[in-house]
């Protein structure tokens, strides 16, 4: 195999190794900072779309949730926490997150809800 093929190779195990690590674990790591920049991460349980959409269902009055009112960008950590030493591996996201309302909330939590479902948890809806 070539250096090009090699590479090529590496991340596609790289993103295989990721989707894995998402779809076999239940809670992600989210942290915020608010509008003075005092961070703060929060183990939340997330449904995800495509491995490129997180999802998660939090009190407006959250912590978390107070801080992506007032400062959007998120880092998010999902990893097993149960891995011996040195064997552990995890997913590393930036993103930009926000409060979902419409049509949107509706399509997503349905997704947050069947996933919670599928792993014994009750489902959720609008209130």
């Amino acid at each position: 195999m070539d250096h090009q093929g090699e590479r090529t190779h590496r991340k596609q195990d790289l993103a295989s190794v990721a989707r894995d690590i998402i779809d076999s674990n239940a809670y992600m790591t989210l942290a915020t900072a608010d509008e003075n920049g005092l961070p703060w991460a929060s183990p939340v349980w997330y449904a995800a779309e495509g491995y490129a959409h997180f999802y998660w269902v939090s009190s407006p009055e959250a912590r978390h949730s107070r801080n992506v009112a007032a400062r959007p960008e998120v880092s998010i950590v999902i990893f097993d926490s149960q891995a011996p030493v040195g064997t552990g591996q995890g997913v590393y996201v930036s993103a930009i997150a926000e409060e979902l309302s419409g049509t949107e909330l509706d399509r997503d939590v349905g997704a947050f809800s069947r996933r919670s479902q599928a792993h014994g948890a009750g489902g959720h809806g609008r209130t």
